[in-house]
């Protein structure tokens, strides 16, 4: 049984990625196109290359993690050694250097990779403390439920500090570097506070731990972990689905329902329903599994999905119920993802003898990269099929179904997709536990 003052310590991680990460998610673009003056198709351009970047940055920086040795394990070293270039790097991406456009446009380009791979380089090792914590199933769903309550924590900091204080300033391009500065600063200290709490015995996982593979084997080694492969195409798809909702909130919200002032509203309701979820899932789990609390949540995010298609627009307290009861389900796609990977490593483990915690860990922070930039791709190109334009202060009728497109029906498509990946899905309570058993047996004789 782990302490409550390791798993606070555990989600007091997920918090400092995503200080970062959050601002980076919801402002960059912005901070590129209007602060930088770079063109709206160069800084779209920039945000593809990183995702393209990360197919082969993520492995490889998984393999490093894998390879590490260090008095603090594998994984904690990277929260100690890399969260200050981390946060450094943080803040020049919001810094406007004295150059031209072109050079401008370069560093943009160049900064925001480096970024991407000091991200990489601590989030999969912190992401990688799940399967090294505890072996108990419950206990991961407990860890992963407690990380998404507090990244839910950074996305209404973010959400609701950033914005005001950067404005607070003479410039913007004041504002944002010390909003950057502060939200940097809050992430280390943040890594700092998990490293030190989330210091375990070696006993904590007695079963073998071989890293033992070369470059040339990563993709052998997970093409032979099927649950891997499920989970993640599973997480892929379901993740798309809840990053488009929140990518066409906003215009869901100014044009259909005819106010953007209902925004902070709406996402209040979507983020308190998750936290709220975040809270029951591990009860849940413990009666259903978790790939089964995952099915039922996602059938309830579909119904809650489809329900906007039939509530008149004027019926606000109807829309803020759906866009509740939807949050709560699809919240068990992206919990119960993180806590079913450590399964699939042991499986890995299991079939292979090969133990690979970071490769593991970074196709599936791939997988949620990639739902991302395919979110917001689908939303830009209903945006575009539909009509829509900005200078209108009115849009056409096209584009209010266009909206409930990306905002409903393409989010529940995605989620029936996402329900019939995870079926094939083989590990249970008992499967899990017969594995384990073997792997400890495995060590103890070895």
């Amino acid at each position: 049984m782990l302490k409550k003052s390791t798993k606070i310590g555990f989600g007091i991680g997920d918090l400092a990625s995503n200080l970062v990460f959050q601002l980076t998610v919801i402002f960059l673009l912005f901070f590129f196109t209007d602060i930088m003056g770079i063109s709206p198709f160069f800084a779209g351009t920039i945000l593809l290359v990183a995702r393209i970047w990360d197919a082969f940055n993520d492995p490889m920086m998984g393999l490093i993690v894998d390879k590490t040795k260090s008095k603090h394990g594998n994984a904690r070293v990277f929260l100690l050694y890399g969260s200050l270039p981390l946060a450094l790097s943080t803040v020049l991406l919001f810094t406007v250097p004295p150059f031209g456009l072109t050079g401008r446009m370069i560093y943009a380009l160049v900064v925001y990779l480096i970024w991407g791979m000091l991200y990489t380089l601590v989030n999969i090792p912190y992401s990688a403390l799940t399967a090294q914590l505890t072996t108990d199933p419950d206990e991961r769903t407990s860890l992963s439920s407690i990380r998404m309550i507090f990244m839910l924590i950074a996305v209404i900091l973010v959400s609701v500090v950033a914005e005001p204080l950067a404005a607070s300033f003479e410039t913007l391009k004041e504002g944002y570097f010390t909003v950057a500065l502060l939200f940097s600063l809050g992430s280390f200290l943040a890594f700092l506070a998990c490293f030190a709490l989330t210091k375990t015995p070696e006993t904590t996982c007695p079963h073998s731990s071989s890293s033992d593979y070369k470059l040339r084997e990563i993709w052998p080694i997970l093409g032979k972990n099927k649950p891997l492969l499920i989970l993640a195409l599973s997480s892929l798809v379901g993740n798309t689905a809840i990053f488009m909702r929140e990518t066409a909130a906003i215009y869901y919200v100014d044009n259909n329902l005819g106010d953007s002032g209902l925004l902070p509203i709406f996402l209040g309701v979507v983020v308190i329903s998750m936290v709220i979820a975040n809270c029951i899932i591990p009860a849940i789990t413990r009666k259903l599994d978790k790939k089964n609390t995952m099915i039922y949540g996602a059938i309830i995010g579909i119904i809650g999905s489809v329900a906007f298609l039939f509530i008149p627009a004027t019926n606000l307290p109807l829309i803020l119920i759906s866009a509740a009861i939807s949050s709560m389900g699809l919240s068990a796609i992206s919990t119960l993802g993180w806590a079913m990977i450590p399964d699939t490593i042991e499986y890995g483990e299991y079939k292979n003898g090969k133990r690979a915690e970071g490769i593991s860990y970074a196709v599936f922070s791939f997988s949620q990269k990639l739902a991302t930039a395919i979110g917001g791709f689908f939303v830009g190109i209903v945006l575009e099929v539909s009509g829509y334009n900005s200078e209108l202060a009115v849009q056409s009728e096209k584009v209010l179904q266009g909206n409930l497109w990306i905002i409903a029906i393409l989010p529940a498509i995605l989620t029936v997709i996402s329900i019939v990946a995870i079926i094939a899905y083989p590990i249970n309570r008992e499967y899990h536990a017969k594995m384990v058993k073997e792997l400890e047996k495995r060590n103890a004789n070895s």
